[in-house]
């Protein structure tokens, strides 16, 4: 677009614009020790930090091998290996980009370690970072972990010093105290944080009003949701699809599914376009009630809208069918949306259906669709696996059930007692063969 600009610009073109050919990068051949490095962090976090620590390389002081060890590290909650890591990063002087903070202080958030997310903020400036870190959105992930922690006073107090990190809040900061404030205190006390931030000349977002719509929603304040939706029109901030839902939610936990539903149809007149979560709220609520022509008129409606459905929408669908037993018309729901809509089945969906068929004993069919499941690049729980393996034991079919047990293995699942007693029941009883069979399964766990 670029190098149209000058042609929109004055209406003229007297000569062609040449395209500046690009050199293209020669990619970098990589450091074996670099390569090493990630190998080893990819098994063994630990010893790969004990490597860094311990050889005199310079390549091993750079920024990808670090980073890359300190998430690994971190994922694992190797906390103590993390500190070790960053006082090496910090004394060597290596490089360090804001966002290697910002992931680090998630993790913390993620192990309940707020406080550990509070001194690694702090300690940003004493790393070799750019110029300007840390940086807002690490500053806003820090208020996150607080919050989500409980810790709202300190989130509260370290937000009044933004300025001494010469950063401006925005939308971001305040929804995350907001946030804190409903959890913590209710509507009331969020709605006066809103009303001082209000004052300081924060414009709030839809994120906002969303946030504070959806908690009076789910206690069942239909009429202030009302009010803070013609307050969001009054300050220019047009309601979204996701407004709408919220509030056709807190419609029908009250009964009011009429109302939801005219809602749905109303917002269109009031310049908001229906969406898949508008008809997904619907559907939800039907299948609570076990209305099941009314959700097979709304996907109907759908389609008619030309809102096509997509994998949630279905799962609605099969999870009420395969909860009262419905479950061959779920098959049917499942095979029609990819032949008909093209819509790939997600694993919410194969665990439901193959658990469907584990309670009404359709063994055969479940061992199917765990192998359509694998196949896609699913993962059953281990509840489901376990169903399955007792459910193939019981019916005589040890092959299978070992197959089942096998694939667990693979992916280091374990197996329920229930599951290896009716294995064992069937192997040693119903077969001759019992002894090696059983010897057979034992052997991985005896070697």
């Amino acid at each position: 677009m670029l190098d149209r600009a000058p042609g929109i610009r004055t209406g003229l073109r007297r000569f062609p614009v040449r395209k500046r050919s690009r050199r293209k990068r020669q990619p970098k051949e990589p450091i074996p020790a670099v390569v090493d490095i990630k190998s080893a962090a990819a098994s063994d976090p630990s010893a790969a930090l004990r490597r860094i620590l311990s050889y005199d390389n310079p390549h091993l002081h750079d920024y990808p091998a670090c980073s890359a060890l300190l998430y690994r590290l971190a994922r694992a909650r190797l906390f103590p290996e993390v500190d070790s890591l960053l006082l090496f990063v910090c004394s060597q002087r290596v490089p360090c980009r804001d966002s290697l903070f910002s992931g680090l202080i998630r993790h913390f958030d993620r192990a309940s370690l707020p406080h550990k997310a509070l001194s690694l903020f702090f300690s940003i400036p004493s790393f070799n970072c750019p110029p300007g870190s840390p940086s807002l959105q690490t500053f806003n992930q820090l208020l996150d972990a607080l919050v989500n922690n409980g810790c709202d006073d300190e989130a509260e107090a370290l937000f009044d010093r933004c300025s001494e990190f010469r950063l401006l809040p925005n939308a971001i900061s305040y929804n995350i105290l907001l946030k804190g404030r409903l959890r913590r205190d209710g509507y009331i006390s969020a709605r006066k944080l809103l009303d001082e931030i209000l004052k300081r000349g924060f414009c709030p977002s839809v994120v906002t009003y969303n946030m504070l719509i959806g908690f009076v929603g789910r206690n069942g304040d239909l009429g202030i949701s009302m009010d803070l939706k013609d307050e969001m029109i009054r300050r220019g901030i047009y309601p979204n699809a996701i407004t709408y839902a919220i509030i056709m939610e807190g419609l029908c936990s009250s009964g009011k599914y009429d109302a939801a539903k005219k809602l749905m149809f109303d917002m269109e007149y009031m310049g908001c376009k229906t969406r898949l979560v508008n008809y997904g709220v619907l559907m939800s609520n039907c299948g609570r009630r076990g209305d099941l022509n009314e959700m097979n008129e709304l996907l109907a409606e759908m389609k008619k809208r030309n809102i096509k459905p997509d994998d949630v929408t279905y799962s609605i669908l099969i999870n009420y069918l395969c909860a009262n037993g419905k479950v061959d018309e779920a098959y049917k729901v499942l095979v029609e949306m990819q032949v008909k809509e093209g819509c790939k089945p997600n694993s919410a969906m194969y665990r439901m259906m193959v658990d469907g068929f584990c309670k009404i004993q359709n063994f055969e069919k479940g061992l199917a669709l765990l192998n359509a499941m694998l196949a896609s690049g699913h993962c059953p729980r281990s509840e489901t696996f376990g169903s399955l393996i007792s459910g193939l034991a019981k019916d005589g079919r040890v092959n299978d059930a070992c197959f089942v047990l096998e694939e667990m293995e693979k992916r280091m699942l374990c197996t329920c007692v229930g599951a290896w007693y009716s294995l064992v029941e069937t192997v040693c009883v119903k077969r001759d063969d019992g002894a090696d069979l059983l010897s057979g399964l034992l052997a991985p766990t005896l070697g």
